[in-house]
Parts: structure tokens; sequence; C-alpha cells
């Protein structure tokens, strides 16, 4: 047995030695291809459009590892340069010299764990090596593009073009709202003893805004209830403007012309009953934040099951009457405090105290397969999409780069991140459908002036030259076919 195997490594080295000579004839392949295409434009491109300058190298991470590629390029006769080969092959800074698809492997990477450790990985599980600082830059890279998208979804709200953008339909959209307090670096801390919503001091840390909205509820194989439709998202900044901005998400998600009625779900902050007005919501207490502010509040036992008796009898008036009776019989100055503050709490929020079922609100027939149940997924969704990749885990943030992180992970675990990419109307063009996701097989197949076809007629690669096994394998990938239309099997 060691005769047959000697020289032959462990199945794990050789593994890796194959996977990294298949990477190399790869991007060999990949960069003769490139060369090819450049020059089937060059020689099918309008000459009186396009004069050729020069060439200028460009070197791309891609998952196969760095490639490198000449490209030429050009002066338009109405001014101005452009490389046609980019254009042709829908090649882009965006990333600076990082493709797309590497791109997008690094910022689902980021959204599981620290930069560093994503480095790590995608270095392992591709052929290209990648710093923890490069993951960075892209990530943030991809934050501003989603900025970008949210600053032309603004654009196109303020045209009233949105309304025709969202294609989920629901007769009823419930929508829930919280904070959750995130730990900041030095310079955008809040200052010890800064009081948060609640009361509570939050030293060293600062309230992100994060709201969700779903269509209902669906019942899975295993018995349990999802919510169905979920979009979330997440910002820092003031309360006006972050309603503003996930309301025009919402129109970019759903048909909400066809809305006929809207139930917001929140913890009682100021901020959260004033946006459910402003939106024509109908608004209720948590019943999760309610329940724990009367059992930290009141510690007999007697005087809970009356409040709680008092609630499921629907009397608010009764909940408020018992709570302020229990300020005048509290044992000391912290118990008074305390309920002090419970009857503060119950009375600012009265006409919210009771959830849409307590009321007996009658909402629109859900569509089939749908069913309405009691709002109060929004601490589960903020571990779920906040708390498990910035919280705890002995880091700091900045604004910027909470906002690009609360966002990537918002998206990714609710609509995706590719349809926050797509490609959106001019607000002119407000009756267009929205494109699908931009990428490389969504180039045009023809491009500017000139590109009709005429390379067709020209001389395959190679023609007359010494044909190796990759120049043949090149001469039938290109043969007789438009180069957007171009497969790798």
């Amino acid at each position: 047995m060691k005769n047959i195997t000697e020289g032959i490594a462990d199945f794990n080295t050789l593994e890796q030695i194959i996977f990294a000579s298949m990477c190399q004839q790869a991007r060999q392949v990949m960069e003769e291809y490139l060369q090819i295409v450049d020059m089937m434009i060059m020689a099918s491109r309008d000459t009186q459009e396009y004069r050729l300058v020069h060439t200028r190298a460009r070197t791309i991470k891609t998952r196969m590892g760095e490639i490198s590629c000449n490209r030429r390029y050009y002066k338009k006769k109405t001014g101005g340069y452009v490389f046609l080969l980019d254009e042709a092959m829908g090649i882009t800074d965006d990333y600076g010299l990082v493709s797309e698809n590497l791109a997008e492997e690094i910022v689902m990477a980021c959204t599981e764990k620290s930069f560093r450790r994503a480095a790590a990985s995608i270095s392992r599980l591709t052929g290209q090596p990648l710093s923890p600082m490069c993951a960075w830059r892209v990530f943030q890279q991809y934050g501003e593009k989603l900025e970008r998208q949210e600053e032309r979804l603004g654009e196109l709200e303020r045209s009233g073009a949105t309304g025709q953008l969202g294609n989920v339909e629901s007769p009823v959209l419930f929508q829930e709202m919280d904070d959750v307090w995130l730990s900041m670096q030095k310079e955008e801390r809040y200052k010890a003893g800064t009081p948060s919503t609640t009361g509570e001091k939050k030293a060293g840390k600062k309230p992100m805004h994060v709201a969700i909205a779903y269509t209902g509820w669906c019942q899975e194989t295993d018995g349990r209830y999802a919510t169905r439709d979920k979009t979330a998202y997440a910002s820092f900044g003031g309360a006006k403007k972050f309603v503003r901005d996930f309301e025009t998400l919402l129109c970019h998600r759903y048909d909400m012309d066809g809305v006929q009625r809207r139930v917001a779900n929140g913890d009682g902050a100021g901020w959260i009953s004033a946006a459910a007005a402003d939106i024509d919501a109908t608004f209720q207490l948590d019943p999760f934040h309610r329940s724990r502010a009367i059992m930290r509040a009141v510690s007999d036992k007697e005087s809970r099951e009356a409040i709680f008796g008092a609630i499921r009898e629907k009397d608010v008036d009764k909940v408020l009457e018992i709570t302020y009776g229990m300020i005048a019989k509290a044992d000391d100055d912290a118990s008074c405090e305390k309920i002090g503050k419970l009857y503060g709490y119950l009375h600012s929020n009265k006409d919210h105290l009771l959830t849409w079922q307590e009321r007996g609100l009658e909402l629109p027939m859900p569509p089939e397969g749908v069913v309405y149940r009691n709002l109060g997924v929004q601490e589960a969704s903020n571990g779920d999409l906040i708390a498990l990749r910035m919280k705890h885990r002995k880091g700091s943030w900045s604004t910027r780069g909470a906002n690009h992180m609360a966002k990537a992970l918002c998206f990714r675990h609710t609509i995706g991140l590719g349809p926050m990419m797509w490609a959106l109307p001019e607000p002119q063009q407000a009756g267009a459908e929205p494109l699908g996701p931009l990428s490389v097989a969504k180039a045009p197949q023809r491009d500017g002036k000139g590109y009709d076809g005429a390379w067709l007629r020209a001389a395959l690669p190679f023609e007359g030259a010494f044909v190796t096994n990759g120049r043949g394998a090149i001469r039938k990938l290109v043969s007789q076919r438009l180069t957007s239309d171009l497969n790798f099997i």
C-alpha cells in the first residue's frame, strides 16, 4: 500500500493541490476570454464614434483569485473616455478591485461573523487570499450602495412612483417598532447616566431604531407559526426620518394601495406612538412590555392578579384605578416610586393598553393560508436581526458602520440582499416595472452605437495560430454567439 501511495499526499492535501490548480487554470481561461472579447469589441466598434487611444491594465479579485487583463480604452466623439469591455461585461468599480460575485460572498460572511473571521473563511473556501481590512472595506462599500438605493427610493417616493413598485398584496399590514442599544465608539457614546426612553441608564451606548412589517402568520409543518412576507429596517438618526425611510421601503415591498388596515405595536415610547399616528395605524401597547412593567413594579401577587384580571375584563379604567390605589398602600418610598412610574406608564398609554383582539376590532378577511394573531415578535426579531451579530461581542461601533451592518442584516434575513440592488425606474417613468438584480448576466447584448453584431463576420481568435487545448476551448465558446450569451459549464 505504501508503494502505491508513495509520492502522493494525503486526501486533504490532495484536495487543496487540485483546487489551487483548477483555480489557476480558471484564471488563465478567464484572462484569455476577456482579451478575446476586447479584441472583438475593437473590431466591431463604430470607429467614427470611438477612437482607440491605448490599453490599460486592470487586476480584479475573483473567487478563483486575481486575474489581470489589458483593456483598450477609447475617446468618445462627444467627449470623455470609456472602457468598452467594462461596459459590455458589466465590470464596475463599486467594490474597487473586487468582483461582484466575490463581494457578495464577503458581505454574506461579514453578516455572520467578525471581519477577521469572515476574511479567513473566504480565503479558505476560495482561491482568493483576503485580508480583514479588505473584507471591512468591501462591506462598507456595499453599505454605501444600500444608502444610494435608499436615496433613489426617496426620490421615487417624492415623485409618487413608489406606490407602483410593491408587489406583495395584503389587506392588512402589521408593524412593530423598538430600540436596540448598541455599544458605540468613544466619540459617539452617550455620557454616563444618560437615561433611555424607559428610564434606564445606558452609559456608553446609543439607541438604534428597528422596525418590522409583515402581512400575517402561516402555520408550518411542525405546528409553529411564522410571520409572512416580513420586512425589517434599522438605522440611527431621528425618529421622523427613520419612519419616513421605513415607509418608503414598505412602498418598495408592498402594494400599499391595497392595504385596508394597519396595526402597529410598540413598547410605549413616544416616538413609536407618534409614528403610528402619522401613518394612520391602530396602535397597541406591546403585551410583553405591558406585563413586564406590571411584574417589575408590583411584588404583591394579589395586586398583580387584580391588575391582570382587569385587563382580561378589558376594563382600562379599572386597571388605572387599581394601580392608583396601590400608591397610597405602598409600604415604603421605593415601592411608592415604582408603582407611581407604573401608573404613569399605563396612564400615558391608556388608549393603547388593550391589543386589537382585546378591543374586538374586526380585520379584513385574510388570504388563504394566512391567520391573524396577536402581535409581539419584535423582541425575538431584535435578537435574530441585530443582537446576534452586533451585541455582546466586546466590540463597539461607529454610527456609519453600525448603520451599514444593521441594514444588511435586516435585508438579508427578510427580503434578501439582492432585491435591494434592483435597478429602479427614473421618477418620470413611474409606471415602469422594477428590473431584475444587477449582474453580469444582465449586461445588454448591444451597448452603444456600433454594436450590431459585425464581429460575427470577423475571423475567430487564434485563426491560423498554434491551437492549444485552452485556445481550442475558447474558440468553441465564442463561435457564432453573442458574448453576453456565453456560459461556463
